[in-house]
């Protein structure tokens, strides 16, 4: 069958949205590492106006710094195990909603004495960066879920392993209740008790009589 050609799109414009679908991802990143050195670079202000050493000024932007990248890795740690599901308010959303706030705040105090002139341009760069940080999140759970889902033997695999984890949940949960049977079997070793192999005592009785 032959692929009919849409006459009615521009093809500048499709060229267009191609190159802006290569340079996007790119741009995101780029902007959202940007919003965590100019959120840690504003915590280090206060420092610099309080006349601080060098020495001390040095180990305030390497303790920003590295909050910043724990804001990061705290974001995106998980999507290093597709098979870990995230809900919608996973702990990455929390952790960078927080941070969110957190730094907000921090750009408040460090620019009340400058006026509202510095206070929203500041706030509402870092209010842009963690909507890119969220939408770079979306993103890449989805694209690790069609990684997953995809293939069928990842997908069996990850099923099993989620019924098994629900089973051994339900079991521990019997034993803290104090419903625990010394005679449990799990589901897969009844199937086995229901084959042909009849139990002990249905299976020797004769041989019992015999040496009565």
């Amino acid at each position: 069958m032959s692929k009919v050609k849409n006459s009615l799109v521009n093809k500048d414009f499709e060229r267009a949205v191609k190159t802006l679908r290569r340079i996007l991802p790119k741009l995101s990143f780029g902007l959202l590492i940007a919003t965590y050195l100019i959120s840690a670079g504003i915590m280090v202000i206060p420092h610099v106006q309080a006349g601080e050493t060098v020495l001390l000024i040095v180990g305030s932007v390497l303790i920003h710094l590295a909050i910043q990248a724990g804001r990061g890795t705290l974001v995106f740690f998980f999507q290093l195990n597709p098979a870990r599901y995230q809900s919608r308010f996973s702990l990455a959303i929390i952790a960078a909603t927080l941070l969110l706030a957190l730094s907000m705040w921090n750009a408040y105090v460090v620019f009340e004495p400058f006026g509202w002139s510095w206070i929203i341009p500041v706030n509402t760069l870092m209010l842009i960066g963690w909507i890119i940080e969220i939408m770079i999140l979306k993103e890449t759970m989805f694209a690790t879920n069609m990684e997953l889902y995809q293939n069928k033997d990842q997908w069996e695999e990850l099923k099993t392993f989620y019924v098994a984890k629900a089973q051994f949940q339900n079991f521990m949960d019997d034993i803290k209740d104090g419903k625990y049977d010394q005679d449990y079997q799990s589901p897969e070793r009844q199937e086995e008790g229901n084959g042909e192999t009849p139990p002990i005592e249905e299976a020797t009785p004769e041989l019992n009589g015999a040496y009565t």
